[in-house]
């Protein structure tokens, strides 16, 4: 008997909790995000499914078979970090899911840095970075869904429950550094979306932010400040907060802002960050 009911692990379609904001202005570039993370609570149900008959090629119902659980926010937390100094000269912010495999992004990001760090007479340009996360986070979120049960192969292609944003300099044709973004959406492959040059670039829940762009002319990035970069993801992080606290949904952003800037010459330097995260960098140092 052959069921016509295929069972998938997610939606289809990813959510992106978090917003994630990168500004890449003449003197640096400011990487921000906020702090919340969504809970969800799995939500279980029977439905009833048709199946045809090997031998007599008859349709069957089957009544009341037990479908994935659908996963719905149920509470929210406001102290996750969701920004990192990745091997001190590149930034890097996570969206979506806060653990995959067991372990916290944090732990991840924690272990792969120092493992990558300890490889000698590798030159970690950006695009090696973004390579190396990418097949990582792949891996570990391949690891997962294969100890729940489930073929991760046949997850839909637009399923990705988690991503990075990703920045630091590269040198450009004329040997002069040039500041890029990355945004990897980590699903049954990486899909990477590349920025480059002055701007300013958004991974996570974009929708307030794409309403504060839509209709109007874009904020004149090149004669930015770096204090300028630092308000303005402030501003697109706490509206985008400001918004969804009237929205009359649970929020997935929020939280303290943590906001890092990464600069040519002196690589990931802290601008704001919540207290403990600061204490256990310190520690591990």
């Amino acid at each position: 008997m052959f069921l016509l009911w295929k069972v998938r692990l997610r939606a289809a379609l990813p959510i992106f909790m978090t917003l994630n904001v990168s500004l890449r202005v003449p003197d640096g570039i400011v990487i921000a995000s906020d702090s919340l993370s969504t809970v969800h609570q799995p939500i279980t149900q029977t439905v009833n499914v048709q199946a045809k008959c090997d031998q007599c090629g008859n349709l069957l119902e089957i009544k009341d078979v037990p479908a994935p659980a659908v996963s719905v926010p149920a509470s929210t937390w406001p102290y996750t970090q969701k920004v990192f100094p990745f091997l001190k000269r590149f930034g890097l912010a996570i969206f979506g899911s806060n653990f995959v495999n067991n372990r916290s992004m944090y732990s991840h990001i924690s272990d792969l840095a120092t493992k990558l760090g300890s490889e000698e007479n590798v030159d970690f340009t950006l695009d090696v970075v973004t390579e190396r996360v990418s097949e990582y986070f792949v891996d570990q979120l391949r690891k997962e869904v294969t100890k729940a049960g489930f073929n991760p192969d046949l997850q839909p292609d637009s399923w990705a429950p988690f991503g990075f944003h990703l920045v630091g300099f590269t040198v450009d044709a004329n040997q002069e550094p040039a500041a890029q973004s990355r945004g990897i959406q980590i699903g049954k492959a990486a899909k990477i979306d590349r920025w480059e040059g002055i701007g300013c670039s958004v991974t996570g829940d974009t929708t307030v932010v794409t309403k504060i762009w839509s209709g109007s002319n874009p904020p004149g990035y090149q004669i930015f400040s770096l204090q300028d970069a630092i308000d303005y993801s402030k501003f697109l992080i706490r509206t985008t907060s400001d918004y969804q606290r009237f929205s009359g949904n649970l929020p997935t952003v929020g939280g303290e802002i943590d906001i890092a800037l990464v600069m040519v010459r002196s690589g990931f330097q802290w601008i704001n960050q919540k207290p403990l995260y600061k204490m256990l960098e310190t520690n591990e140092r």
